[in-house]
């Protein structure tokens, strides 16, 4: 159960990290220290009220280590942000009738997050990724979030997505 509430808590760090930058011109590279300084885990026990249950439910915070969870988000990160060009041609390659700007950041950070880490962490599988992504869009996102969230990552998962600079001509 810890290695799950390790992923799941490092998955939500690293979406709040990864939000942020939408709104920032910083690399990532030099916010993130400052980032961490702030100590987010400790911030998402105690920003909530009693009746409000942040994506890492507080039975996970407490099994969690959050040195785990912070190695996991860091990786995470790193990957979606070193291949962020890649993840959005794959992304907007499956938009049907919408455009990219369309799509709210939230949404979309979910959903590049989410399709990072189904390209690259074989380890987890394709369904908790999804799952994850959809509890990350129901708890930040607005009430279509998860819908939209789970739509887009079941078509990413089951098709052979080519972006445009990798289909032959």
């Amino acid at each position: 159960m810890a290695r799950y509430a390790e992923k799941s808590l490092g998955r939500q760090l690293a979406f709040q990290f990864l939000f942020s930058l939408e709104f920032m011109d910083t690399p990532w590279e030099h916010a993130l220290p400052e980032f961490w300084r702030m100590q987010p885990v400790s911030l998402t026990n105690d920003g909530c009220d009693d009746d409000e249950m942040p994506v890492a439910e507080r039975a996970f915070l407490e099994k969690a280590s959050p040195a785990k969870a912070e190695e996991y988000a860091n990786e995470l990160i790193q990957g979606v942000c070193e291949s962020r060009q890649e993840l959005d041609n794959r992304i907007t390659t499956l938009l049907d009738n919408y455009k990219p700007e369309r799509v709210g950041r939230i949404e979309w950070v979910i959903t590049r997050l989410a399709l990072y880490e189904l390209l690259n962490c074989d380890r987890t599988p394709d369904t908790v990724v999804i799952a994850e992504a959809v509890q990350l869009a129901n708890c930040f996102g607005d009430p279509d979030s998860p819908r939209f969230v789970n739509g887009l990552l079941n078509q990413l998962a089951s098709a052979d997505v080519t972006t445009p600079d990798e289909e032959e001509t």
